[in-house]
């Protein structure tokens, strides 16, 4: 006789067991996909730098190539300079020709004071003693060399631009011209206008102020250069 007691735990039993390997299935299936959220993770730690970098030079790409640019530019335009100068030392040579030395020279009984500031007042006026007189000789025929205090090219471009503005400016006070500007453009062109200078002289005296100015914004100006361009400014007589 079939003991039904026995039939109902005996099913239970298989119940239980096909239940509980029910849940060892998830529970295997949880680690695998705790497993790959893992990994995911870890994956994501060693990207996610190098993904933002990417992120990043793809949104400001226009940016970054515009910056690139102008760092090229500036290099380009450095290296331009340097040959401009050069090509320019070269014409101005062949239009005016150089000297043999390239000391400094200026009217003897002209003050160029040691500091390098000017004799003229910053007004722009003439210093004419009330006797008439000059404090600059009228007679330059006799030049004095200046005592160099410069320490670099940029600074020997400095003096020769001072010496070239004081000369420029006793001539004005000379002969009674009243300036009230400190650019020797400005000023060459006054004593042009003014019969004190001759257009030759004019024209050589732009083309050595053009070239000095053009020496001060080279980084990279050596001795010799501005030796070059001291030489052809003393081969200009006014």
């Amino acid at each position: 006789m079939i003991n039904f007691q026995q039939v109902a735990d005996s099913t239970k039993v298989i119940e239980l067991t096909k239940k509980l390997e029910t849940l060892t299935k998830q529970i295997d299936e949880l680690e695998k996909g705790q497993s790959f959220w893992n990994n995911l993770i870890s994956t994501l730690d060693v990207i996610i730098w190098p993904l933002a970098l990417i992120t990043f030079l793809y949104l400001f790409k226009s940016q970054i190539r515009g910056l690139m640019d102008r760092f090229k530019s500036l290099k380009i335009s450095q290296s331009g300079i340097e040959a401009e100068v050069d090509s320019l030392i070269n014409e101005t040579s062949t239009d005016i020709g150089m000297a043999t030395s390239d000391t400094l020279l200026i009217d003897e009984g002209s003050i160029i004071p040691k500091d390098g500031s000017s004799i003229i007042p910053k007004d722009g006026s003439s210093i004419i003693p009330k006797d008439g007189s000059s404090i600059i000789p009228k007679s330059s025929e006799i030049k004095a060399p200046i005592k160099s205090y410069a320490e670099s090219p940029y600074q020997e471009l400095l003096e020769l631009k001072e010496v070239i503005n004081q000369k420029l400016k006793g001539i004005a006070s000379q002969n009674g011209i009243n300036i009230s500007t400190s650019s020797n453009f400005t000023l060459v062109s006054i004593l042009k206008e003014n019969g004190k200078i001759s257009s030759d002289t004019s024209h050589k005296l732009k083309k050595i102020i053009e070239l000095n100015n053009k020496a001060l914004n080279a980084p990279k100006i050596t001795h010799e250069q501005v030796s070059k361009i001291k030489r052809i400014y003393n081969n200009i007589s006014f």
